[in-house]
């Protein structure tokens, strides 16, 4: 066993190597206050441990070292037999946000075949937003694992390279796994509203509900006007979670041509989707938002009367 002139660091390595499992997950735990540059020798050395639980430890207390020295070992780790420590390597990874990794995640990810390993390096990748990663990241939206194909949606999304919209406008509309549909459809938000406004609007009539909810958001944060026809049908969808997000878009729209479609949900049986119409209401701000916001006012839902008494103070002053 190294020996350390620090004595507490010291202290730790002893239990560290202690046979009891139990003594080396503390461990772990007393390495995050060491402060010493060494105590990241040991938290490798815990990563590797032959308990589960002490590597689980190690893995969630890696975000407090320097991502340069633990970022090969948290790559080793997303191949461990546990799935947990699998889990909290990936997480770790992400977490580390340092573009100092970028190299030899883009090397582990060219010769890895593993589903979650693959995953775990792009989802380690999007918040670098390295333009290395962007041919990678479109070669692994045709891969068979939908894991896979949804963590290089979001290497796309974050590199917002307008390049990059056709194979994400493909994926939104046509993949099989509805949550890769519904990833690739929120990340077209990046894109100028003419390009990513049609094929959001495609999007809203998408059998999953989750996509639909999505699409919607989608076309109210890019203030995609010519949405309105398509929002105002969402509207009457037969999941509520749709119609409130459609009520929700065209209030950040602002038009007037929307409270009819806003009125309706206001009364509709679900709070959630009434808030959500007021509160678009408040936005609009048009006399004609008048009668269903005062009718609000008596609502039994004391969260919807509090934003109609909001919406309510919207119309007076831009009265």
């Amino acid at each position: 066993m190294k020996r350390y002139d620090d004595p507490e660091l010291q202290e730790i390595a002893e239990r560290l190597a202690d046979p009891d499992p139990g003594i080396r997950r503390v461990a772990v735990l007393a390495l995050v206050d060491s402060g010493e540059p060494e105590a990241a020798e040991l938290l490798i050395q815990a990563l590797k441990d032959e308990d589960a639980a002490v590597r689980q430890e190690a893995a969630k207390v890696v975000d407090e070292f320097d991502a340069e020295d633990i970022a090969d070992s948290l790559l080793a780790a997303l191949g461990d037999a546990d799935e947990v420590v699998r889990n909290a390597a990936a997480h770790a990874l992400a977490d580390l946000k340092d573009p100092g990794v970028a190299p030899p995640l883009l090397a582990a990810l060219e010769r890895s075949d593993d589903p979650f390993v693959v995953a775990g390096i792009l989802r380690a990748l999007k918040p670098l937003r390295v333009v290395a990663a962007q041919t990678p990241a479109l070669t692994r939206l045709n891969d068979d694992d939908p894991h896979v194909r949804r963590e290089a949606v979001g290497v796309l999304g974050w590199l917002k390279a307008e390049e990059n919209l056709p194979a994400l406008i493909d994926r939104a509309k046509s993949d099989a796994d509805p949550e890769v549909r519904r990833a690739a459809a929120g990340a077209l938000v990046y894109a100028a509203p003419e390009r990513a406004g049609p094929p959001l609007m495609v999007i809203l009539d998408d059998p999953h509900w989750q996509v639909r909810c999505e699409a919607a958001i989608g076309i109210g944060k890019l203030d995609y006007r010519a949405g309105l026809e398509p929002l105002i049908a969402a509207s009457h969808d037969t999941t509520w979670q749709v119609r409130e997000k459609a009520a929700e878009a065209m209030g950040k729209l602002r038009v007037a041509a929307a409270v009819p479609a806003l009125g309706e949900c206001a009364r509709d049986p679900m709070s959630n989707l009434r808030k959500a119409a007021i509160g678009a209401l408040g936005a609009i701000a048009e006399p004609e938002c008048r009668p269903f916001i005062e009718l609000a006012l008596d609502d039994p839902d004391p969260d919807v009367r509090k934003l109609a008494r909001w919406a309510q103070s919207q119309l007076d002053n831009a009265a």
